[in-house]
């Protein structure tokens, strides 16, 4: 076929099939037909309503999954117990970032104590709020003073806004009572609690609002002041004028001039209660040392006990670490025994798996090698393998009770005396009860 009517052929082929494509399409309808009418203006194009942003996705936490692990690290003589707490950080830290490792959580088993009751300083809050209605500001503001004493009595407890609300009740009730200067003394501890507190219109007059924002200028103007907060042992967990702010040590914390009440707990220790003066522009350092509770002097006395070289030459399952396993509902006891020469830490690992009384040793750290096996990530990855090398499928372990704290046997193991122990043990469940902290220092009062 001449190339000329070749192309004529393939041009018809590809009308034809176009044809056809468009004749599958669905047919647009005619408009019906509309009565005539004047011409409507013209109106101006309409933008698109704009689409709702997208709905923000959920943060999925992954909870590990596997056999429950428990990491301990005790000093060898020669060693600092700081040392022996900063391995065992670190290997808590190493294994809780693989997703198949579950570390126990101490707090759970050693819960803080419930937080005292405020219902008094509420009440007080309360009754101060009817004189101070009733025109009686003198009996009110002893009762909001009352008020502010209790709220920081309990600072584990304590609600920044309460204690806010009533040093500016507090504050209005004084400036009723002609005392210009106390009142301004108590809104700058009312500031102090809550920077951003504003008195509602309703209940204050202009009297009451415009000495608050004369000390809301003061205060603004003055420099804050910074807190070091630092414990021992560290890894406490610190709060601040009723709000957490992280693990000890905290070098820095930036609060503005007045007492804060501060609180330290760590599970196993009592909480520490201080109420330290920041003044502004200067530095103020707090350090306390945080008591042991009779529970955990007894435990870590069963881990010194099974990281000894008498411990670690052991052929079978210590019934101490046995024990110690049962307590916290842990399959995998991690066992580091920390030793330092000439300045430099190092260490030796054993691991028992307490279901099957199998155990991982020979896992050493040598800060002096170059081998990354010797290294404490290598001592990570190696205990991780022996984790995985037991069977996923290990029954869940009891949940941890109260009774499990009063049981004599755990106590006999652990130092060969339950009589002893025991009583320790009532000292320790007697101690939260109406308890709210531990060593109390440097008590308030009015020294704002």
């Amino acid at each position: 076929m001449p190339p000329v009517r070749l192309l004529l052929v393939l041009a018809l082929a590809l009308s034809v099939s176009a044809e056809a494509q468009s004749s599958r399409r669905p047919k647009a309808k005619k408009p019906a037909a509309v009565k005539s009418a004047p011409p409507a203006p013209a109106a101006e194009p309409v933008a698109p309503p704009a689409e709702p942003p997208p709905a923000p996705v959920a943060e999925v936490k992954l909870v590990p999954v596997g056999p429950r692990t428990v990491v301990f690290a005790a000093p060898r003589p020669g060693a600092s117990p700081a040392s022996a707490e900063a391995l065992q950080e670190e290997l808590s830290r190493l294994l809780a970032a693989k997703p198949d490792v579950a570390l126990v959580d101490l707090a759970a088993v050693f819960p803080p104590p419930a937080p005292a009751s405020v219902a008094e300083a509420d009440a007080l809050f309360e009754e101060g709020k009817g004189l101070y209605d009733n025109l009686d500001p003198e009996a009110a503001a002893a009762k909001f003073l009352a008020a502010a004493e209790a709220y920081q009595k309990h600072p584990e407890a304590l609600k920044p806004e309460r204690l806010a609300n009533a040093f500016l009740f507090l504050g209005a009730s004084q400036l009723l009572n002609g005392e210009a200067k106390a009142a301004q003394r108590s809104f700058l501890q009312a500031l102090s609690a809550s920077p951003t507190l504003q008195p509602d219109p309703n209940l204050f007059g202009t009297d009451v609002q415009t000495a608050f924002t004369d000390m809301q200028q003061e205060f603004s103007r003055q420099p804050p002041g910074t807190l070091a907060i630092d414990s021992s042992p560290r890894g406490a967990a610190v709060r601040v004028d009723g709000r957490d702010v992280g693990l000890t040590p905290l070098p820095e914390l930036t609060l503005h001039g007045g007492r804060h009440p501060v609180v330290l707990s760590r599970p196993g220790y009592q909480a520490v209660i201080a109420y330290p003066q920041v003044a502004s522009g200067q530095r103020t350092e707090l350090k306390p040392s945080l008591e042991m509770l009779p529970e955990m002097t007894a435990l870590l006395a069963t881990v010194a006990q099974a990281t000894s070289e008498q411990g670690f030459e052991a052929s079978t399952l210590p019934p101490g670490v046995a024990a110690l396993g049962e307590r916290l509902g842990a399959r995998y006891v991690v066992l580091a025994a920390v030793s330092q020469k000439k300045g430099r830490v190092g260490g030796e690992v054993q691991v028992w798996d307490v279901q099957t009384q199998g155990r991982l040793r020979g896992v050493r750290m040598d800060p002096r090698s170059k081998k990354p096996e010797d290294s404490v990530e290598g001592a990570a990855e190696r205990i991780h393998g022996f984790l995985l090398g037991g069977p996923l499928s290990a029954p869940a372990p009891a949940p941890l009770t109260a009774t499990l704290v009063k049981k004599p046997w755990f106590w006999a193991a652990v130092v060969g005396g339950a009589a002893v122990v025991t009583g320790g043990v009532l000292y320790a469940t007697q101690a939260g009860k109406g308890r709210s902290g531990g060593v109390i220092s440097g008590f308030p009062g009015l020294g704002f």
